[in-house]
């Protein structure tokens, strides 16, 4: 009920909002054009949540704030016409015809937007007419004229780039990104080698290429008549399917390969690869091979050697899971693109050999050379498939180990004694003044520091992490990686930032710059002989050269965090009248190579890690009989009873006698484990 002492009031307040609603078709009529809004009425006094002052409608502030936005972006294009002489009208000049439900409005927004019609279309009650050329909307006009852009200008998916700039008018169908004859070739080619590989020619054809146990011969494949009469295309060539490659290395690893004859040695040269993804799957369905020869192949680039390397490998990461040519050994590349543009320039043949090795780094021969260096090749054990009954069988059997886990190793008394005093010298000054260590290393040594930021999933490691609340919070290792590292497989890949890793007191300023300023501080746990695993022997039979291996624990400071490491010293005689012997240092280092890791604890080699628990013994290994048959006619009874056993001639049966002490049953057993891994010229008879 309005009172007449509220009727003042109000009639005051409607007054001023007409004039401010009058104020807004002003200026509506002048801009003719901003924001397309359904009716705009000015609230009532009875409208819930209505503001006392400006008479806005509290919950459509937040439209206000989205209609400024909009404003602000277009309020430039407008600007000329605004300030138009003949754009400008009479506030009162505004025709309202009442079949015209919308209104263009300026910024800032009405006081009121009661019926907004939303962001797709209007309200069914006031259908919309679309606006003519002249009276296009914001957008339209910004983009420019119609047709200029737009959903229904856009190419449909599959057609022809339209980009001028990629593919221009003229371009040949070699050249386009799409080329419709290749397709079609591929896919004829893909439905002519579905039906050869049902056949048994295509198998015959397999067993054809196999020149020798274990040897497979696909060099040449262009001129191959029997892919020629089925017209089938090689793997090299530009048209073939993608998957032909992955198809062949599957079949000749199902016809070919059995749990005991693997490919070993594949020739794949002279096929006209361009590219080496034909050849992706290989190491997935032919892992065994140690020998591949890839020559005469104008293979442009080294990176397509990635396609014979697993995931983690590409990315720098060790692997000998799934995917990987672990026991490769020797490759051929000779007549190669790239080893040939290698080679011509300066320092070309170590570039070559540096960019082949890192990506396969168990190689002993390369291009048919033998390489100095050493290496532990990777192999594999065949694939044991057992039935049921064979499996509880083992399962049954009691488990025994050879030996328990040992702390310390010290070949003698004389040889600990001079690693325990170093040890003790050495550490005890690393952690308090690192300026006078450096008189304990040789003027020739080689330091190197390196930090495995992996962190352990082994048990030892689950156990450590249960107590990690009673130690305090671990740091990066940023400060350990930033040596600089030594990962030779993602931050070390040239031979420059390879030598650059290695420290020496050559240069002894940046020597001793290096360990006071960029090694962080640490405090090893000197009174506590129970961290540390010292293993101490000689290094030669001379016994002037000691090597030690060490294993134990530190803080980082100022951080306090716990870490692990192994640290490996070769240490010589201090020469008479040098300084480290001056200072009484008991040897000097030749070598001293450090390894920090996540903080594993003591649990390697404590006496709480005994392996002797539950069903679980040790049981030492019989002492192995070393002696020789007496007679000669022995020795040929044993190596012909071990060529009819094995199959191999007698001249390796013999040398298998012999690296099992001539134990028959011993030398047996031992071929099996192996008998993937032993050459074909043992066979031959």
């Amino acid at each position: 009920m309005v009172t007449p002492a509220m009727a003042g009031p109000m009639k005051m307040r409607e007054e001023a909002a007409n004039g401010e609603r009058a104020e807004w078709l002003g200026l509506a009529a002048r801009n003719e054009r901003v924001l397309l809004v359904n009716e705009c009425s000015l609230p009532t006094s009875s409208e819930n949540n209505h503001h006392p002052q400006s008479g806005v409608c509290a919950t459509h502030s937040s439209r206000f704030a989205a209609y400024h936005h909009h404003y602000s972006c277009t309020r430039s294009i407008h600007q000329a016409d605004a300030e138009s002489p003949s754009s400008r009208r009479s506030p009162h000049s505004l025709n309202m015809d009442a079949e015209s439900p919308f209104l263009f409005l300026p910024h800032p927004s009405p006081p009121s937007l009661r019926h907004q019609t939303g962001r797709h279309r209007p309200p069914k009650e006031s259908p919309y007419t679309k606006p003519t050329a002249a009276g296009r909307s914001l957008s339209s006009r910004i983009s420019g004229p119609p047709g200029s852009s737009g959903s229904s200008t856009r190419p449909k998916r599959g057609a022809t780039n339209i980009n001028p700039r990629r593919n221009p008018e003229g371009t040949p169908d070699v050249l386009n990104d799409r080329n419709p004859r290749r397709q079609q070739v591929q896919q004829q080619q893909h439905s002519k080698f579905n039906e050869v590989l049902k056949t048994d020619g295509f198998k015959a054809w397999l067993q054809s290429r196999l020149i020798a146990p274990g040897v497979l011969d696909m060099s040449n494949l262009n001129e191959d008549l029997y892919l020629k009469e089925q017209g089938i295309l090689p793997p090299g060539d530009k048209d073939a399917p993608t998957n032909v490659g992955h198809v062949l290395w599957k079949m000749a690893s199902n016809v070919l390969e059995t749990p005991t004859d693997r490919i070993h040695t594949l020739s794949l040269a002279r096929n006209g690869f361009r590219s080496l993804h034909q050849l992706q799957r290989l190491p997935i369905c032919l892992p065994y091979i140690r020998a591949l020869d890839l020559s005469d192949n104008p293979v442009p680039k080294s990176d397509e050697l990635k396609h014979l390397q697993s995931a983690g490998e590409q990315r720098g990461k060790a692997s000998t899971g799934i995917g990987s040519l672990k026991s490769l050994v020797e490759l051929k590349l000779n007549g190669v693109k790239f080893r040939e543009e290698y080679l011509t320039q300066p320092k070309g043949a170590e570039a070559y050999q540096h960019d082949v090795l890192r990506r396969f780094p168990g190689l002993l021969i390369l291009d048919g050379v033998q390489l100095n260096r050493i290496v532990f090749p990777v192999t594999r054990k065949p694939v044991v498939r057992r039935i049921e009954a064979e499996r509880k069988q083992l399962l049954a059997r009691p488990f025994s180990f050879p030996f328990d886990v040992a702390g310390s190793f010290e070949e003698n008394e004389g040889c600990r004694a001079t690693a325990m005093n170093f040890c003790q010298m050495f550490f005890l000054l690393w952690d308090t003044d690192r300026n006078e260590i450096v008189h304990a290393y040789h003027p020739e040594a080689t330091v190197s520091i390196a930090a495995n930021t992996l962190p352990s999933r082994s048990f030892q490691a689950t156990e450590v992490s249960r107590s990690r609340s009673t130690r305090p919070q671990p740091v990066s290792f940023e400060s350990w990686v930033n040596l600089p590292g030594r990962n030779f497989l993602r931050s070390c890949t040239t031979i420059e930032q390879r030598t650059n890793t290695l420290k020496s007191p050559m240069d002894m300023p940046e020597f001793v710059r290096w360990l006071t300023k960029s090694v962080p501080k640490t405090k090893h746990p000197l009174e506590d002989a129970s961290k540390w695993c010292i293993d101490a022997w000689y290094f030669d039979e001379t016994q002037e050269r000691i090597s030690v291996v060490i294993q134990a624990e530190f803080q980082e400071l100022p951080s306090g965090t716990y870490r692990s490491f192994t640290r490996t010293f070769i240490l010589g005689a201090a020469p008479h009248g040098s300084l480290a012997a001056a200072k009484s240092w008991p040897c000097i280092v030749l070598s001293d190579v450090m390894v920090v890791h996540s903080y594993l604890g003591t649990g390697s080699w404590d006496s709480k890690s005994s392996l002797a628990s539950g069903d679980t013994t040790i049981v030492p290994p019989a002492e192995p009989n070393t002696a020789a048959p007496a007679s000669d006619a022995q020795q040929a009874v044993l190596i012909e009873q071990c060529r009819l056993r094995t199959g191999m001639n007698a001249t390796y049966s013999a040398m298998c006698l012999a690296q099992n002490g001539w134990d028959l049953e011993r030398a047996v057993v031992n071929f099996g484990e192996i008998r993937s891994s032993i050459p074909a010229e043992a066979f031959t008879q």
